[in-house]
């Protein structure tokens, strides 16, 4: 879903098709009333004209979303009307920015959110994710192919980290995740699909292939949320928050509704995913209540915020000048 917001939504989609039109079968399913709705032209726009275009997200719930809303009522007293793409998340914002595309079509994912208008406009900066922000620049993870994204510039940075934290249910006999590997454990995973939770499993020697063979299965954590599924043994995912944003809303519903058992990550894990540069995870702990089940103080590691980035560009005068577009990181080229 969004990543965008959250994890990023195109670069599963290329990796694992299949996986891909299971999640849009499994949505579409899930909100069979939702349908396509329109592409407005935005008319002209762009930061000469103070009409820029912001890679935001949906509207109801998204945090991307919500700074994009901000930034609108914060830049209007400077005479800029700044135009909304709320489709242009999840891990499309940072080369949306640098390319100074349009906007993609809209799909099933963005009107199960509510995003039912697509604006027909090249995007100036954006709202992401630092993570995505910094990957995109060094043309890695889901930017390998078509990165890097060498003119992007960072604008600002928002503080609204996500945490990394493992969980099963309480009644559960897993006590570490090494017992999933050395035992052939058959279970029901939620996560584990992203570069930093991918990182976890490799660590304990768990691929998605082996789990499949165990008879296992793994689930997006941004589409398990999406569907309502109920149906897991654990929880691997770096989007752990109480809010309610489509990322993250199965750590609140999940831990309300079962009783979770939240699994210690160990010290040697924790520094080589901190010592890892590119993946972006700073070392912290979650805090008791931190959701529930949450008994004790967790060390774990957390997700670099949000930040507007914008594109580097090229004037006639002044070569190379930054111009202002945001990314959580807020990003312009």
């Amino acid at each position: 879903m969004t990543d965008h917001d959250g994890v990023p939504w195109g670069g599963l989609a290329r990796r694992f098709p299949r996986f891909a039109v299971a999640t849009l079968v499994a949505i579409a399913a899930a909100r069979p009333e939702t349908a396509l709705a329109q592409t407005v032209d935005a008319g002209k726009t762009g930061f000469e004209l103070k009409r820029p275009v912001l890679a935001a997200a949906c509207e109801h719930g998204c945090p991307w979303g919500e700074l994009g809303d901000y930034l609108v009522e914060a830049m209007q007293p400077l005479g800029y009307e700044v135009v909304l793409c709320r489709n242009c998340n999840r891990d499309q914002g940072p080369p949306l920015v640098s390319t100074a595309a349009y906007p993609p079509e809209l799909g099933v994912t963005d009107t199960f959110v509510g995003t039912t208008t697509r604006v027909n406009a090249k995007v100036d900066f954006g709202v992401t994710e630092s993570g995505l922000l910094t990957w995109a620049f060094n043309g890695q993870y889901n930017y390998t192919m078509a990165g890097p994204y060498k003119n992007l510039r960072l604008i600002a940075k928002v503080e609204d980290p996500t945490y990394l934290l493992v969980a099963v249910k309480a009644d559960s006999t897993i006590t570490d995740l090494g017992d999933i590997a050395k035992q052939h454990l058959g279970i029901k995973m939620i996560g584990g699909d992203t570069p930093i939770s991918k990182a976890v499993l490799d660590y304990y020697g768990i691929t998605a292939d082996g789990l499949t063979s165990w008879g296992g299965s793994t689930q997006n954590s941004i589409v398990a949320g999406a569907v309502g599924s109920t149906d897991f043994d654990v929880i691997v995912s770096e989007l752990a928050s109480p809010s309610n944003n489509p990322e993250s809303s199965i750590w609140p519903e999940l831990s309300q509704k079962f009783d979770l058992r939240f699994l210690d990550i160990p010290e040697k894990l924790l520094a080589q995913l901190a010592g890892t540069k590119e993946l972006g995870v700073t070392r912290v702990t979650a805090k008791w209540g931190f959701l529930r089940g949450v008994d004790r103080v967790i060390a774990n590691g957390s997700r670099a915020p949000a930040k507007p980035s914008s594109r580097a560009t090229t004037h006639r005068k002044k070569p190379c000048t930054p111009s202002p577009r945001p990314s959580t990181s807020t990003a312009t080229r």
